[in-house]
């Protein structure tokens, strides 16, 4: 009953934080729309139909029933058609007209030049850029609250076992064939905390390995827990073992452990949790919006591969696009872990939502209407544009006509839809196992 509650309270917690998430990148949008003079009508967190919404000045803020994003509305986003050019008439042209004609019922006397289009093209780039940036200080924020307020698990300086060989792979156990351990050939004792390897001091593992030399005489200098200190002499072996690299084990092109030969002196150390400094938290954000942009560059294969493995009954890959529902699912599974600490779900739980602001930030950035990236990408070719008709002395274009990219619009609308249903599915039939 307990597990249950707590998978549920889970999900509560991360909607919540999606929800947040959400409200944090329209604000994005409104701030600097408000503050350029624009009028916006509507604030909205999700889709479908209003649960409830109240006015405020001139906008309605609300929330709707389908929590999968939100939007602002702002008079004027895209510009008229241009005077003297027939009217055209038919599906893709009827929608065009009505991506001109959207929100013209807010406009009231006196808003006349209230109208996105008509802002310049650096303030209108910020508007539309501000909504993904807010996802990135979003995600950056709460990574280093992970990070560096909580800390990470990795080894510490303390021997937890000395073991009594060097396997041959970090993965056996002893063999006759295996040489003894040099810890245990050297006394070294459980308990006892590494303080220098070879006169260097030892602050954490993980920068201080690399200070053993393999197939030679290194001198440790030792503490006991009551404080004692003592030196001791011993000799590495040298042993394959995983490259770890940025806190991951490197992988080959066949998905094994890239292995190096390692000075081992056969001990097992006893973890810690270390907080990072805020340098290495930002420069562990920087790695995961890379990480995510790698992802999405590569989502047709990646949504292929979920709907490979949803049909054809394989195994789903952990590292895979998931939904609201598989997010949700996940924040479950972590909150009703009964061998995590509070502190480790709480970290976990950050985590998920820090992820889910950087997917947020990297996928809006796409530039492709009617993601906020394909209105900044318009905003780039009309200054380009005009940029070139002021070296050649033509006339202001005017604003690019993004109304125009409608059709295309749509066919990205109706597959961002048709891979959502497919993530959706695949999170409810074959979830990600954790």
């Amino acid at each position: 009953m307990t597990e249950s509650l707590l998978y549920i309270l889970g999900i509560l917690i991360v909607a919540l934080g999606i929800g947040f998430s959400i409200g944090w990148h329209e604000l994005g949008h409104l701030i600097p729309a408000k503050l350029f003079g624009v009028k916006v009508p509507q604030y909205m967190i999700g889709f479908g139909p209003k649960v409830f919404s109240k006015k405020i000045g001139e906008t309605e803020y609300g929330v709707k029933l389908i929590p999968l994003g939100g939007y602002i509305s702002m008079i004027g986003m895209y510009p008229p058609a241009k005077p003297g050019k027939p009217v055209k008439t038919g599906f893709f042209w009827d929608m065009i007209t009505a991506a001109r004609d959207a929100h013209s019922q807010y406009v009231e006397p006196g808003d006349e030049n209230r109208k996105f289009y008509q802002l310049p093209v650096w303030k209108r780039m910020i508007i539309m850029f501000g909504g993904p940036f807010m996802n990135l200080i979003l995600g950056t924020v709460l990574i280093t609250v992970a990070l560096s307020g909580i800390g990470v698990q990795q080894a510490s300086t303390t021997i937890a076992t000395v073991s009594a060989c060097v396997p041959a792979s970090a993965q056996t156990s002893c063999s006759p064939s295996d040489p003894a351990s040099p810890a245990l050939v050297a006394g070294l004792k459980p308990g006892e905390k590494i303080l220098q390897i070879n006169g260097s001091p030892v602050s954490n593992w993980s920068s201080s390995a690399n200070l053993l030399v393999g197939g030679k005489s290194n001198t440790l200098v030792v503490a006991s827990q009551s404080g004692q200190q003592r030196e001791v002499s011993l000799t590495p072996v040298l042993a394959q073992r995983p490259l770890v690299q940025g806190g991951a084990v490197k992988l080959d092109s066949k998905g094994n452990p890239i292995l190096i030969a390692k000075p081992v002196i056969g001990i097992i150390l006893a973890t810690e949790t270390r907080p990072l400094s805020v340098g290495e938290s930002l420069a562990a954000s920087g790695q995961s919006v890379v990480q995510v942009g790698q992802m999405i560059f590569q989502l047709p294969q990646q949504v292929a591969a979920v709907g490979q493995s949803t049909f054809g009954g394989s195994v789903r890959k952990a590292d895979g696009p998931v939904s609201v529902i598989g997010i949700g699912q996940i924040a479950g599974e972590v909150a009703s872990n009964t061998k995590a600490t509070f502190v480790e779900k709480l970290q976990s739980e950050i985590g998920i939502l820090a992820s889910l602001n950087f997917a947020l930030f990297a996928f809006n950035m796409l530039p492709l209407l009617p993601l906020d990236g394909g209105h900044v990408a318009g905003g780039v070719y009309e200054a380009i544009k005009k940029g070139l008709f002021r070296l050649f002395r033509k006339p202001n274009p005017g604003p690019a006509d993004t109304a125009l990219l409608m059709p295309l619009t749509w066919v990205v609308f109706i597959a961002m839809m048709a891979m959502s249903a497919l993530i959706i599915i695949a999170d409810l039939v074959n979830p990600i196992a954790i």
